[in-house]
């Protein structure tokens, strides 16, 4: 384990059983747009997804969503190298962070440029609406991020006040329509300090704590 300052470092590769063993009982912030009520598509009780993040339930997908979360993740290293080419600057991979300040919350980056600046890599089948509809604006303004959706958004602020960042690289890449987007969010930390992060605590509280 590293200590990185705001965060330790665990040297785990996403996905392997290292890594989801450090994710039970965490709130990590692939999961946060669920737990503070910013993602729809989630028909989990708070309940019972309080026993997933404690590894004490599973959460069933279709086989077709299995499919394409995996064709996602396999697309994703590529994806890291193509940004990295685009952006002119190397992009590391790493591993598990646990925030120092509260160690039930962890994150898991795509990748980091350095010191400020993470990446956070969405590939979808397809462009996602609200950014194929930003992408046709001709004045693009670089501070709106309405764009994203919500529990996208909120994964991206909890990955960088974890590691103890000031920017993230939000890139998606649409793996059918072979169309790519990436822009620059400058974090929030006032919106993790006065909604994301007691809201999560809440949740900690109510439907993890003792259970």
């Amino acid at each position: 384990m590293k200590d990185c300052g705001s965060y330790y470092l665990l040297d785990v590769q996403q996905g392997s059983r290292d890594w989801l063993h450090m994710r039970k009982g965490r709130i990590t912030m692939s999961n946060m747009g669920k737990v503070v009520g910013h993602a729809p598509y989630c028909k989990l009780s708070k309940e019972d997804l309080g026993l997933v993040l404690l590894g004490k339930k599973k959460e069933e997908f279709s086989s077709e969503a299995t499919v394409r979360m995996q064709k996602g993740n396999d697309y994703e290293p590529l994806v890291r190298d193509y940004l990295a080419k685009l952006i002119k600057k190397p992009i590391h991979e790493t591993g598990f962070a646990i925030w120092k300040k509260d160690g039930r919350f962890g994150a898991s980056l795509d990748g980091v440029i350095d010191d400020d600046t993470g990446i956070e890599i969405k590939c979808p089948a397809k462009m996602y609406g609200p950014i194929k509809e930003y992408m046709k604006k001709e004045n693009k303004d670089p501070n709106d991020y309405s764009h994203i959706w919500a529990s996208q958004y909120d994964q991206i602020v909890g990955n960088a006040v974890i590691t103890g960042r000031k920017k993230m690289i939000f890139c998606v890449y649409a793996i059918e329509e072979k169309e790519i987007f990436h822009q620059v969010i400058n974090i929030d930390y006032n919106y993790w300090d006065n909604f994301l992060y007691p809201t999560a605590v809440d949740f900690y509280e109510k439907y993890m704590k003792n259970k």
